[in-house]
């Protein structure tokens, strides 16, 4: 899994790269801007989803409890 400013992507069965989720507020069109081949897209695309509140727990209490990285 490589996860990116714009999106989250995963290897196919050939090692090939493939955007599998686009974050919110990020376009396709970025997507390809950012990069220098014509990227793999999922037929499945799906927005990023919000991380739970377990997830943001775990980022800001034991982390990056002091936002180094995330403030």
């Amino acid at each position: 899994m490589v996860v990116t400013d714009l999106g989250i992507w995963h290897f196919d069965e050939t090692g090939e790269m493939r955007l599998d989720f686009i974050h919110p507020g990020a376009t396709l069109g970025e997507v390809r801007s950012t990069i220098a081949w014509d990227p793999k897209i999922s037929p499945d695309l799906q927005p990023t989803p919000a991380p739970t509140h377990e997830e943001l727990r775990l980022v800001r209490e034991e982390l990056d409890p002091e936002g180094v990285y995330t403030k």
